[in-house]
């Protein structure tokens, strides 16, 4: 079977040829001989390409998935972190580097727990709290954290919330992160997105903002004082509309920032 390199070779051929894509292939035999060895690692290569022709995300097949320096778990029960998602840590932590006051964070919406563990993992001395609205997507966060607890740098908390709904006993924050749910309802995507990750954490409403606008209106009160901000993740048609509802709910200043790809896909807003 896979006893030795041209086995090896023949079956990085195979999988190939069932995918058309290379790279994958060779992705899906790596992830397999390291969960397995010989005709085991053969046939859970195989299965795992089925899969993924069936539809599934490769992040869950595998069943974790990079962010940042970080590996996490990565199962149907939260939605899978995005490379732009890493952009917007860029953004809170050069913010906390500028503003040493800001220690307290809120994240709302944590998911796979991918921002706050990031931030925990990287920034020193924060106190931060991760808030999730979903049971399970709140025990798969938990599991990342034990998994990297060695390698935090600042307490992390992660708690069941419907938004502020639960905090309030913890005080104000210097700066509130998410990535909320931001996609209008009508919005298009592919069957491989749609059919396996969770519809709660991708769609924010007939336009995108039933989140955002709750976010905006309510985070005011949650924040420390006049210079506390307010960051988001948010759909590339949302900047207008953003700054225009932060505008009424008391922030001095919104600032859209853009991605790699120059998309306006990020939202400052400093109280």
């Amino acid at each position: 079977m896979c006893a030795g390199p041209i086995a090896e070779w023949e079956l990085l051929e195979r999988i190939s040829g069932q995918l058309g894509r290379r790279q994958l292939a060779k992705w899906i035999l790596d992830e397999a001989f390291s969960k397995s060895s010989g005709a085991d690692a053969e046939s859970l290569a195989l299965k795992m390409a089925q899969r993924y022709l069936s539809g599934e995300p490769i992040q869950y097949i595998f069943g974790h998935w990079s962010f940042r320096s970080l590996e996490l778990g990565c199962d149907a029960r939260a939605l899978i972190p995005r490379p732009e998602t890493e952009q917007l840590v860029d953004l809170v932590e050069a913010e906390l580097a500028i503003n040493n006051w800001m220690k307290r964070v809120l994240e709302i919406g944590t998911g796979t727990g991918a921002i706050a563990l990031a931030l925990a993992s990287e920034v020193h001395g924060l106190h931060i709290v991760a808030t999730e609205l979903s049971p399970a997507a709140l025990e798969l966060a938990r599991e990342n954290m034990a998994l990297h607890k060695s390698k935090l740098l600042s307490e992390l908390v992660m708690m069941q919330s419907d938004l502020f709904e639960a905090v309030g006993g913890l005080g104000a924050f210097d700066m509130i992160v998410s990535n909320p749910p931001y996609l209008p309802s009508s919005t298009q995507l592919e069957p491989r997105v749609t059919d396996y990750e969770p519809h709660e954490a991708l769609f924010g409403g007939e336009d995108g903002l039933s989140v955002i606008r709750r976010l905006i209106k309510e985070s005011p009160s949650w924040l420390t004082r006049r210079g506390a901000e307010l960051l988001l993740e948010i759909d590339e048609t949302h900047g207008d509309r953003v700054r225009e509802l932060a505008g009424q709910h008391g922030f001095s200043r919104a600032v859209i920032h853009r991605d790699l790809a120059g998309r306006a896909r990020f939202a400052q807003l400093v109280y």
